[in-house]
């Protein structure tokens, strides 16, 4: 069964069951009203009166432009196929279609990140591409719901291969750095897996660039060209919306701070002190005097230092390239998920996708798993919450009884916060410890060699 399952048949079969459930769930919900609503909305402006006049004063619109180019598609295809806007199938399908290359990456970087004796005693490919593919919590996002953070996670985990995971070229590099730079014109957390492919690339450059006798001139040169081009894709994918270089800092800066808020129903440490309450200005949330926005701020900066020196360090011992920079963007997930304000639920999804390639390593087996319960109660009890408060009304997908046991029935019930304790004290175990298991993964390939 184990080498069936790892051989292209098997794995077309099991991509195949995962498309299949997704495909099943879309017909049989109607996704979260007010976000399916709203790209319907987006996606019949963007038609009608086309990109340069989509963003307009008091039309509210918070996303960048990357998923709106998928909307504008959409529209178009929608318009010829059948003169109206996109039905709610046709919007749910792109990120259906980014779950399965999320799993294809995950199935890739599986291979390279597991011991080769690992991978003849178990199917660890199928294993890893399972793990997003029959994911409960990665289909609800998806296929139930109508969210597109697996957009997001194909866009990052393809840049991060695109670096890390081959030969170091000017060509690859500029391809992933391009990949991510498109993530983050479609989404700005797309910015937590910058720190841990920084250290990867500046290590290259400084440590094993120099030793390779490489002029200073050619690193500074190459540093430069990627830096540039990054900024250029950026440019680029604004430029048709009518937002200019000045402009784009400051489009993020409103959207970053259109809920100031603590916790945005995310089970995390300020969801723990209460959801929805200011996280700065008068009426915040202080710890010492502190407001919640500074304090999550300041330790999600300190954490991110210090995965930033836990890279450096692990490659320094021999790790893989492209281990450091996927779990170094996990970690940083998981910090920015646990300590930051201002955070969604859905947000745990890239730290979720990213440990599915680590299925080879036990310890990274339990983290995902774990991380994947935390996931899968955050999303039910937002997706219910908000159907249940939308109108009309939508499909609850619960058993109300046992929705109120779990969940409480108070904004800020004692089960919700002992949930967000949970959660954020697992995030944070995930991205402390995990470089110990790395580590070892190092020493067990070198023992092979």
């Amino acid at each position: 069964m184990a080498s069936w399952i790892e051989s292209p048949g098997g794995l077309v079969c099991l991509f195949a069951l995962g498309l299949a459930i997704r495909l099943v769930l879309a017909r049989h919900s109607g996704g979260l009203q007010f976000d399916v609503s709203l790209f319907r909305q987006w996606s019949d402006r963007l038609v009608l009166r086309g990109p340069a006049h989509f963003y307009e004063p008091g039309y509210f619109a918070d996303y960048p432009p990357g998923y709106l180019y998928v909307l504008l598609a959409l529209g178009k295809a929608s318009r010829v196929m059948s003169g109206e806007p996109p039905s709610l199938a046709l919007l749910k399908l792109p990120a259906i279609i980014a779950d399965l290359g999320v799993a294809a990456l995950a199935l890739l970087l599986a291979a390279r990140l597991t011991p080769s004796g690992g991978t003849r005693r178990a199917p660890i490919r199928a294993t890893a591409a399972a793990a997003i593919l029959l994911n409960p919590g990665l289909i609800l996002v998806s296929a139930v719901w109508g969210q597109v953070d697996s957009l997001l996670a194909l866009l990052v985990l393809a840049g991060i291969y695109a670096i890390a995971a081959g030969p170091p070229r000017v060509l690859r590099e500029a391809c992933g750095v391009g990949l991510l730079a498109i993530a983050f014109a479609t989404k700005p957390q797309a910015l937590l897996a910058l720190p841990a492919i920084v250290v990867v690339l500046a290590r290259r450059y400084l440590v094993d660039g120099a030793s390779a006798s490489r002029a200073w001139s050619t690193i500074v040169a190459r540093v430069g060209l990627l830096v540039v081009f990054a900024v250029a894709v950026v440019v680029a994918m604004f430029q048709p919306f009518g937002v200019g270089p000045t402009a784009i800092p400051r489009f993020y800066h409103d959207a970053g701070s259109l809920y100031s808020l603590t916790s945005l129903w995310a089970f995390n440490a300020w969801g723990a002190a209460g959801f929805y309450r200011p996280d700065i200005g008068p009426g915040a949330v202080t710890v010492g005097g502190i407001a919640a926005f500074h304090l999550g701020l300041t330790a999600f900066a300190l954490g991110t230092i210090a995965v930033a020196a836990r890279s450096w360090r692990s490659l320094a011992r021999r790790v893989d390239e492209s281990a450091v920079a996927l779990f170094g963007a996990v970690a940083v997930m998981c910090l920015g998920f646990a300590l930051l304000t201002r955070m969604h639920e859905r947000y745990l999804y890239l730290a979720v996708a990213g440990l599915a390639p680590f299925v080879g390593v036990r310890p990274f087996r339990w983290a995902l798993a774990i991380l994947s319960v935390c996931f899968l109660l955050n999303l039910h009890f937002v997706y219910v919450f908000y159907s249940q408060h939308s109108s009309p009304p939508g499909d609850a997908w619960t058993i109300q009884p046992v929705y109120d046991v779990v969940f409480g029935t108070a904004k800020d019930a004692w089960q919700r916060k002992a949930l967000s304790m949970v959660t954020a004290t697992a995030c944070l175990a995930v991205a402390c410890r995990g470089w110990r298991s790395l580590d070892r993964r190092a020493d067990a390939i070198a023992r092979q060699s």
